[in-house]
């Protein structure tokens, strides 16, 4: 959807005092951190700590934006069969989303070959076809039906249509939930940590990759107001992670991590001090140690 519309919508939603409401929460307290052409602002909610943009969009609205209006690139352009049959014979090695880095994180992290991993908002399959690929046992789920279809019939990804129905048949089943600019992307992160959780094994890992929303690379980079907006409604970083996993053991740092060793207690541990692009989290399923 083009800017002008995305800024008429968010003018008009100013006499809305409900579209200023914490979408992950619901609490009407919130701080302005950052504004944007005159009618977006950039808030941290004083109960979940979330930092998202207002005026909020309707949470119905969510699957039909992502399913007709989000375009992003390589990220949302089903490749014709020629094109991708390059990819696959690649590995997608080389491309946008060559997954190296993230499966090299992974492996430090513990989540070997050959451990159940689901796959959280896997778009068209290009990352759930690489984990696959490298040993991990893939499920995932995209909320858009033509990227979900795609993923399923081009791919053979073992894609789920019903994250309820999932739960429901799956919970306590994966060693690992992984999210890779998505959380950002969900009306509610809460309710994916939440889905996380049922999902995951006792001492399961949830791991995530997001834009950094937080102070470190704000006071780095000049672009950093710049990743928040229509496609990215909230900022993760930091402050509402730490909140959020405050029961569990837990490691967080920016892109590329260097070090991403468990940590020896279950304590916060901080790779560095989170000036770069990407943030990199990671948190064992509360109430369990780390091994």
């Amino acid at each position: 959807m083009g800017k002008a519309s995305y800024l008429w919508r968010s003018l008009v939603a100013q006499m809305d005092a409900a579209r200023f409401n914490c979408p992950n929460c619901g609490g009407g307290g919130n701080d302005v951190v950052d504004r944007k052409y005159g009618v977006t602002q950039l808030r941290r909610c004083q109960t979940c700590r979330l930092l998202f943009r207002t005026p909020t969009d309707d949470p119905l609205r969510n699957a039909s934006f992502y399913e007709n209006d989000y375009v992003q690139g390589f990220t949302t352009s089903l490749p014709d069969d020629a094109a991708l049959a390059v990819m696959m014979e690649r590995g997608f090695a080389g491309s946008e989303k060559d997954y190296a880095y993230y499966i090299g994180v992974l492996t430090r992290l513990g989540v070997a070959p050959g451990s159940s991993l689901f796959d959280f908002g896997c778009s068209w399959g290009y990352g759930s076809y690489q984990l696959a690929r490298a040993g991990y046992e893939v499920a995932a789920y995209e909320v858009a039906p033509s990227r979900r279809r795609y993923a399923r019939d081009k791919l053979a990804v073992r894609v789920v249509d019903d994250m309820g129905r999932c739960i429901a048949a799956l919970a306590g089943t994966f060693d690992c939930f992984f999210a890779a600019h998505v959380i950002e992307h969900v009306p509610s992160p809460a309710r994916a940590f939440d889905h996380a959780m049922r999902l995951l094994k006792p001492g399961g890992l949830f791991v995530s990759f997001t834009p950094n929303g937080s102070a470190g690379h704000r006071a780095a980079s000049s672009d950093w107001s710049k990743l928040w907006g229509e496609v990215h409604p909230n900022f993760i970083d930091d402050v509402f992670l730490d909140y959020n996993f405050r029961s569990s053991p837990r490691v967080v740092g920016s892109s590329p991590v260097s070090e991403a060793g468990l940590p020896a207690s279950p304590e916060l541990a901080r790779l560095d001090d989170l000036a770069g692009g990407e943030l990199f989290f990671a948190a064992r399923k509360a109430g369990e140690a780390w091994a």
